[in-house]
């Protein structure tokens, strides 16, 4: 199979899999779901299901798979990973791709003109989004929210949020605004009120967060079975 992984990307979906304890037999899907003005829309994954008529291969000792309807536009296609000051995520070095033909402005319009071919500025002076950005995928995302998250203490225990097992869910919209519901260690937490919003403050630090909500929930109770194997070895419970 002739889509291929740079080293960077490798190292990024390697640790994503460590970070979220996924199986060995986790494979990375890449597929085509339609197209826009920019290029292909590409869908990134790790699943552990694949079907029968896949195209398969290895790329930096990882299995990736490709449906047979999406595989003639993406084979020779090389996954990166970027990690810049516009944000980070797998970018897609594709020869199938090309930018949709734009129909040109009426003569007259006010209307600003669209991207140029390149891809490097519009009218506006500000720089069009590149064909090949595919945008950060979900777990990339989520990693980088729990990472956020583990920067949060408790004020009454020396443990970070996350780790404490006081965040119940994390959810990722299409738009990238992000709806966390976590818990507290007890319903009369004197943080009870201040806690959710400084949360959400922080995860919209994030550059790729478009918005944050946090959620406090009560059900299932927190109890110290929630948290982490280090939380409880830094609390000396195991």
């Amino acid at each position: 199979m002739a889509v291929t992984l740079t080293p960077r990307a490798a190292q990024e979906i390697k640790a994503i899999i460590k970070d979220q304890a996924m199986s060995d037999q986790v494979v990375l899907r890449v597929g085509i779901k339609g197209r826009n003005i920019q290029g292909f829309n590409y869908i990134l994954d790790l699943t552990e299901v694949s079907a029968d008529d896949d195209v398969t291969g290895v790329s930096q000792d990882i299995k990736v798979v490709c449906d047979p309807t999406s595989f003639p536009s993406l084979d020779g296609t090389e996954i990166d990973f970027k990690d810049e000051a516009g944000g980070r995520g797998f970018t897609f070095k594709n020869p199938h791709a090309t930018r949709l033909p734009v129909k040109p402005a009426a003569e007259g319009s006010t209307g600003a003109s669209a991207p140029t071919a390149s891809g490097e500025s519009a009218a506006d002076g500000t720089k069009a989004p590149s064909p090949e950005f595919s945008g950060l995928h979900d777990k990339v995302l989520e990693a980088e929210i729990i990472e956020k998250l583990r920067t949060i203490f408790d004020p009454e225990i020396p443990v970070n949020i996350y780790d404490l097992g006081l965040i119940y869910k994390i959810t990722i919209l299409p738009e990238r605004e992000v709806i966390i519901d976590m818990t507290l260690t007890a319903p009369g937490c004197p943080v009870a009120g201040s806690m959710p919003p400084a949360v959400a403050a922080a995860v919209e630090t994030i550059a790729a967060v478009k918005g944050a909500k946090v959620n406090l929930v009560w059900d299932p109770p927190w109890s110290k079975d929630r948290m982490s194997e280090e939380a409880q070895l830094a609390l000396g419970l195991m």
